[in-house]
């Protein structure tokens, strides 16, 4: 009878320790992919009130110096609402004023996430 003595191959243990290995790099790349689509979508959120905050700062810059107005305003899709911008004026005195932007929006898990914008706007007139 004749007898193989260089056997080449692997063995069960191996297949199976191989396989173990290649399903914890699989499931940590899934795990990794999930959250990665969730802070996408937060990004996107943020950007869209950020974007939202921005175009209320612009106008209120431009309309600051003949009134000073708080106010709200809410941006809906729909239905749905998006962000909520909620501005507030300070008067410093010297007829400056501070522009308090704080706009409120909504994660995936339906909690609220707030930013706000800061900036000072100065109706001095030199003639």
């Amino acid at each position: 009878m004749n007898t193989l003595k260089n056997r080449q191959g692997f063995t069960i243990i191996e297949i199976i320790i191989a396989i173990i290995v290649l399903t914890v790099g699989v499931l940590g790349m899934v795990t990794t992919a999930a959250l990665v689509t969730r802070m996408i979508a937060r990004g996107q959120r943020s950007a869209e009130a950020s974007a939202f905050a921005a175009r209320r700062l612009e106008r209120e810059r431009v309309a600051a110096c003949a009134a000073q107005n708080n106010g709200t305003e809410t941006l809906s899709r729909g239905s749905t609402v998006v962000a909520t911008n909620v501005w507030t004026y300070t008067n410093l005195g010297n007829l400056n004023y501070r522009l308090k932007i704080v706009s409120t929006y909504r994660t995936t898990q339906d909690k609220s996430r707030s930013d706000s914008t800061e900036t000072t706007i100065s109706c001095n007139t030199f003639l």
